[in-house]
């Protein structure tokens, strides 16, 4: 279906205009390429966005990741680009419309949460469910459900429903519904290969407090695994929540869409407002899932340092596609390594500047002499997920790339290196980053860090680094994700991204000690803009990726990390 086709039926379909997000059914997760409505009716691939639908324009609202990447994939005759940190969707509705309170905005309950819905109505917009108009797409690919074992995840499907069972009762609440696919899928212990890169299982769940629980997911395959509950199809929602009428369940209206809060009304249910527990209980790690995302970290490094050893000596004549087939090639030998964790950034020079760019065919780029290579990767193992990124010299560098490469350190340092009270938000912390590169009237428009899960999503909630987000306050045993950047239209991109464990520092203060263990490239730092602190803590860094990582490289590699290692 094209946009013009689309703008024809808002007449008929008394609308004068329809919310289109990248959400399908399951909010907050990634989808298929053939489920990306925003991809097939604009062309724009970025991992966030809306398109507001009007019968004369469509206007798509971007945050600044994608300031650069959504001109370059859209066609202006069609669609207007908006950036959210100049002016929000409803400031544009606001500023653009003669009556905003007779303006009739069509949207798909499934693709918008409770919480969002309400947002638009605050804001004096009457919104009309038309989920027959634009339909979600959900691929009937059949996804086959696997256990995450116990080994790795640390505790059992049994002892986090009692956890679950014990939060219910605490609200006075006789059941809770969880949307969320990555909630269900650590609540569970279940995994499926339902997306390429994220193995999360697409399902939806209700448990009550006796610790009954019921699965509700389509195109899902358990034919080869034993579920001790039922799985059932979505459409089998409602009579699911039928059991419980007049009765008060526990339900977070900022992921679960409006579809599902309409089957709690119809079914008379009393809906208790409570924030989804499973992502803060899913965030504070185990002891047995922080061990194996230390090992993962650690293997991972290895895959990545072979990978630099041999780009040293082979860039001459190679492409982006090549860098990302040639890591892909090192990390796939690893143990417990099930896919990559997303598609790999391999920006080269100018592509850099696009915070989210990804090679194609029709943007690939050689890696020419005397520019950045900016390598955005990770991976999915059994025991953990990785994430990182490290900016390369290829050839000789200018002094601003330089000067501008270490701001970026600095700033990566700041954070790093901080001690701060328990429960500090992640919006007070996105400040330590920012600090060296706006003392210099520069910035990145991007989050300092998000969690990362276990073998599940690289970008977990419920806490982040931001200065828009960020309010949850970080605890012992989370994973972040610490990732300051710079970036030059037209020129070249820099971010230092390193994962890290959220520590203990002293009593009732935390620090973070790094998981990712892969050299900064040196030929890229002005020392003489570094402080003696920061020169230490780059020197201990590397000392540390030298210990670990040796033992895992041949003779050649390990000549290679020694020299990137050495004291600055």
């Amino acid at each position: 279906m094209q946009l013009a086709d689309l703008q024809k039926k808002l007449k008929s379909a008394k609308l004068d205009g329809y919310l289109v997000t990248r959400n399908n059914m399951f909010p907050e997760q990634d989808i298929r390429e053939d489920e990306n409505l925003l991809y097939k009716l604009t062309g724009f691939t970025g991992s966030a966005g809306s398109l507001l639908i009007l019968r004369d324009k469509a206007i798509l609202f971007v945050d600044g990741r994608y300031e650069l990447q959504a001109p370059r994939e859209t066609n202006p005759a069609e669609v207007d680009i908006f950036c959210t940190k100049e002016q929000s969707f409803h400031t544009w509705l606001t500023q653009n419309t003669a009556d905003l309170t007779r303006f009739r905005l069509g949207i798909n309950p499934w693709c918008l949460s409770a919480k969002e819905k309400k947002s638009l109505e605050i804001n004096c917009i009457s919104t009309i469910s038309a989920p027959e108009f634009l339909p979600p797409l959900l691929s009937a690919t059949p996804a086959k459900i696997f256990e995450h074992k116990i080994e790795f995840a640390g505790e059992s499907k049994d002892q986090k429903i009692s956890r679950i069972v014990t939060h219910i009762k605490a609200a006075k609440a006789d059941a809770a519904f969880f949307a969320l696919a990555d909630s269900v899928s650590w609540l569970f212990n279940l995994r499926s290969d339902a997306l390429p890169e994220t193995p999360v299982l697409r399902a939806m769940a209700l448990v009550d407090k006796n610790g009954k629980a019921w699965l509700f997911g389509n195109n899902l395959d358990s034919s080869h695994i034993k579920l001790d509950c039922p799985l059932l199809a979505l459409n089998e929602i409602p009579a699911a929540l039928r059991r419980y009428k007049k009765q008060r369940l526990l339900t977070d209206s900022q992921t679960t869409p409006q579809a599902i809060t309409d089957m709690m009304d119809a079914a008379h249910i009393d809906i208790i407002p409570a924030a989804d527990i499973c992502q803060t209980l899913k965030a504070i790690k185990n002891p047995t899932e922080l061990e194996g995302i230390r090992q993962a970290h650690i293997r991972d490094g290895a895959a990545v340092i072979k990978f630099l050893c041999w780009l040293e000596k082979n860039r001459f004549g190679k492409t982006e596609i090549d860098i990302v087939e040639k890591l892909h090639s090192f990390r796939a030998k690893n143990d417990n390594y099930y896919s990559e964790s997303f598609a790999t950034i391999a920006a080269s020079g100018p592509n850099g500047a696009i915070v989210h760019y990804h090679p194609t065919r029709e943007t690939n780029r050689p890696l020419d002499d005397n520019t950045l290579l900016l390598l955005d990767s990770g991976a999915q193992y059994f025991d953990g997920t990785t994430d990182i990124t490290r900016t390369i010299a290829l050839g000789n560098p200018s002094p601003q790339m330089v000067e501008d490469f270490t701001l970026v350190l600095k700033a990566h340092i700041n954070l790093s290196s901080a001690v701060f009270p328990n429960e500090t938000p992640g919006q007070v912390l996105d400040g330590f980053a920012r600090a060296p590169l706006w003392q210099e009237s520069k910035d990145y428009n991007h989050g300092t860090g998000h969690g990362v899960g276990c073998f599940l999503n690289v970008h977990e909630g419920p806490f982040s680094i931001s200065r828009r987000h960020g309010q949850t306050g970080m605890q012992k045993g989370m994973v972040t994700s610490v990732e300051p950047g710079f970036y030059l239209e037209n020129a070249y991109g820099i971010r230092i991204e390193n994962l890290v464990e959220v520590a203990e520092a002293s009593e009732g203060y935390l620090k973070f000690a790094n998981l990712t263990l892969v050299p900064i490239d040196k030929r890229l730092i002005n020392k003489y803009l570094l402080s003696d602190g920061e020169i230490n803590w780059l020197n201990a860094y590397h000392h540390r990726v030298e210990e670990i990582l040796s033992p895992l490289l041949t003779s050649a590699e390990k000549s290679w990390l020694q020299e990137a290692c050495s004291p600055l």
